[in-house]
């Protein structure tokens, strides 16, 4: 009668064992758990994962694109080291027609600065402001150039600049190549002289290509 007792728990827990034993390696646990109970945490765990995909694949900010956010990055350490490669030159005489790097005149050093990062500029003012993007005044970055009618106050361009520093009330300097001090910076606006001549800015370094 014993025997045939054990033969039929032997026959029932078989199964049980068995199946503990398949999925031991799946138990979080650090206890032995039956099968039915390592199923389970396999059931859960399957939910959570699906769970997880669902959120990544609906959040709006799954697909969110920081190519931008790098390429801004890039752009403003390139600005950086064409502002500061342009101060080197503070000091060097003006000279009409001169374009570097012993005296220059204002389009000359301009195009000097931009073409040292692998950006050729037109030779004279006037060319320059045709090429770039036009930016409104109180949108200036460093990097941008300022455009000036000469020494007639014609209307025509006769002079550029380019902004080093913007400053929170809009106001900026410029680096340029001026008839009297040579490369030197000035203050925009200045109330006077360059206020009263102002035409525009156009911004070389991120403007999108004309289509």
């Amino acid at each position: 009668m014993n025997r045939i007792i054990s033969s039929a728990l032997a026959t029932f827990m078989l199964p049980i064992m068995l199946g503990t034993g398949a999925k031991a390696e799946n138990n979080p646990t650090p206890f032995k758990l039956p099968a039915a109970h390592v199923e389970s945490f396999d059931a859960v765990a399957g939910l959570a994962d699906n769970a997880f995909a669902s959120v990544r694949e609906f959040s709006p900010f799954a697909n969110i694109d920081i190519t931008d956010e790098n390429s801004d990055n890039e752009q403003g350490e390139l600005i950086g080291k064409m502002t500061d490669f342009a101060s080197k030159y503070l000091g060097t005489r003006y000279r009409r027609g001169a374009s570097g790097p012993k005296a220059f005149d204002c389009s000359g050093f301009v195009g000097f600065v931009f073409k040292n990062f692998g950006f050729n500029l037109s030779r004279s003012s006037r060319s320059q402001y045709a090429e770039g993007v036009r930016v409104d005044r109180d949108d200036l970055r460093p990097g941008d150039l300022l455009f000036f009618s000469g020494r007639s106050g014609r209307g025509a361009v006769g002079h550029v600049a380019m902004v080093v520093d913007v400053n929170s009330d809009g106001s900026c300097t410029f680096i340029h190549a001026s008839t009297s001090k040579g490369v030197t910076y000035q203050k925009f606006p200045d109330g006077g002289y360059y206020s009263k001549r102002y035409i525009g800015a156009k911004r070389i370094v991120g403007a999108e290509p004309k289509a």
